[in-house]
Formats: structure tokens, C-alpha cells, sequence
């Protein structure tokens, strides 16, 4: 176990040296996120916005962002395996799922920081407590990461040529996030739907936050267990069945 420790710990450092060298990917992966919230919400700017309304109008970013970030961390992954990595390197760490710790890691961190960045814009913008909003966004982002991990994981276990994994990654983020934004305009969901917690990441990320406004744990909790176990499992199989040879010549 320590040597699995120590391997996750240096690829997440060589993962994250990675990304600091490309300053302008990672300042558009940070930019964006906020450009596109003040886009979208400029006119609430300098308005008082409860937490209630911040639910409804932020959350659904910040879905985005940590779905979006998530699958471009699982794209990266299969990425190093179209290039060859997963199998050259298969001998060398102590089992594969090194390389999807390590990414899940820095993914935390980037969202971390995108999201004290929001949580510091917002109380700027909506005027809403920036030490109340930043711990629940910081919350929810650990309540989160295992369910929607597991939900991305299986685009691992399929066989992807290199040039086809960003545009596959792209049309599955649209399709999660324009059918959950239809089915919510459509129908009214609660937080205690195991069903949209379970099939829609932006149900779960806006549930937790509520139910960290309104602290109804019990009504929630069941359908958050759910969540985590089911797609806990689906990520499990997903990488039972991980590929590592690359698609390309097979």
C-alpha cells in the first residue's frame, strides 16, 4: 500500500507539473467557467441573491464545470493509452488505476480552485457570503467526485482511436447537461428522486448543495447513498474492464 501511495503521489505531481507548463490551457480551463457564469447571470449582478436562488441559478455551472473537468481528466487518461503509456508503463506501477488516482487528484484540486474563485466572484456579484457559499461549494465538490468519477469512468473500458476521444467526451458532456436542463424544465424534482440523482450529475451536485442549505439529510441521504454505490460500482466494472492496449493498427 505505501508504494501505491508513494506512485500516486509522484505521477500526480508529474500530472500537475504537466499542467502548470501549459499556462494558457490552464488559464482558459480556469477563465472560462467564470466568464461564462457572469455571461449568463449579468443581470443579477450586485443584486442580494439567497442561497436558495443561488442554487438554482449557479449550480447548474457548477455541474458543468466539475462534470466537464472530469471528463477531460478520463479523456487524458485515454489519451496516455492511445499513445501507448497504460501498457508501457502497465509493469512499472503497482496496478494501473495509479494513473486514474493521480488525475482524480489533480482534478479535485483544479475544481477546488475554480471553484473558490466562483465562490469569491460570487460574493462580489450576488452579494452573498463568501465563507457560506466557498465551504458548501467545497462540500459538494467531495460529496460528488466518487458518483461522478464512476459516471465517466466507462469511456475507459471501450476501445476509442485518438482522434475520435475529445468529440466523444464533448457530445457526452452536451447530452448529459442539455438532457438534465430538459428533463428539469420538464418535470419537478425533488431531492429526495433517486432516479435523477442516480442518471443526471447535475441533479446530484444542485441536491447536494441544497440539502446542505436546508440540512435535509433525511430525506436525502437515501438517494445520495444510492448514487454513490450505483455509480461507484459502474466506475468498479468500468475498470475491470480497462483497456490498455490502444485502438489504433487493432
Amino acid at each position: 500500500m505505501r508504494k501505491y501511495n508513494v506512485q500516486v503521489w509522484l505521477y500526480t505531481r508529474y500530472f500537475v507539473k504537466v499542467m502548470l507548463d501549459n499556462v494558457s490551457v490552464l488559464l482558459y480551463t480556469v477563465g472560462l467557467p467564470i466568464l461564462f457564469l457572469g455571461l449568463n447571470l449579468k443581470s443579477y449582478f450586485f443584486k442580494t441573491v439567497s442561497l436558495a436562488q443561488y442554487t438554482k441559478l449557479v449550480l447548474p455551472f457548477i455541474a458543468w464545470i466539475i462534470v466537464a473537468n472530469t471528463m477531460v481528466m478520463v479523456s487524458e487518461v485515454a489519451l496516455l493509452r492511445e499513445q501507448g503509456y497504460l501498457k508501457q508503463y502497465a509493469s512499472l506501477v503497482v496496478n494501473p488505476s495509479v494513473f486514474i488516482i493521480s488525475k482524480a487528484v489533480v482534478n479535485l484540486m483544479l475544481v477546488g480552485v475554480i471553484l473558490g474563485l466562483v465562490a469569491a466572484v460570487s460574493a462580489l456579484l450576488f452579494r452573498v457570503a463568501f465563507v457560506a457559499v466557498l465551504w458548501r461549494l467545497w462540500s459538494v465538490l467531495l460529496l460528488v467526485s466518487v458518483p461522478i468519477w464512476g459516471y465517466c469512468l466507462p469511456i475507459l473500458s471501450f476501445r476509442l482511436r485518438y482522434q475520435t476521444v475529445s468529440g466523444i467526451i464533448n457530445v457526452v458532456t452536451l447530452v448529459v447537461m442539455i438532457g438534465s436542463v430538459a428533463i428539469g424544465h420538464a418535470l419537478h424534482l425533488t431531492i429526495t428522486n433517486v432516479a435523477a440523482n442516480v442518471l443526471s450529475p447535475v441533479y446530484l451536485v444542485m441536491n447536494c448543495f441544497n440539502v446542505l442549505v436546508i440540512g435535509d439529510w433525511r430525506n436525502f441521504l437515501p438517494g445520495y447513498l444510492v448514487a454513490c454505490l450505483g455509480l461507484g460500482l459502474v466506475g468498479w466494472l468500468s475498470y475491470r474492464h480497462l483497456q490498455l492496449l490502444p485502438a489504433e493498427g487493432l
